[in-house]
């Protein structure tokens, strides 16, 4: 578990990371973890309209279920809605 992903070392999140939850951030932290956790699956585009979406109510996260399959449960609104892409 980490706070913020440029304190630890890009191969230990990328290897070993199974959940992502991301809290709003500004574009250019969203692109890291886009091409980190995301790419190829939606468009940067796309990506960044579900991250909205997320972000619209005040606490409001997105989770990256790395595990699943993309149009299988893999992007969520918080922990119990599904994103389909």
């Amino acid at each position: 578990m980490a706070q913020t992903c440029s304190r630890v070392p890009k191969q230990l999140l990328r290897d070993n990371a199974n959940f992502v939850v991301m809290f709003k951030q500004d574009k250019m932290n969203a692109g890291h973890v886009y091409s980190d956790h995301v790419l190829p699956d939606p468009t940067f585009t796309q990506f960044q309209e579900m991250c909205s979406k997320c972000w619209d109510n005040k606490y409001g996260f997105l989770v990256i279920d790395k595990d699943s399959e993309v149009n299988a449960e893999r992007y969520r609104k918080g922990f119990d809605t599904y994103i389909v892409i």
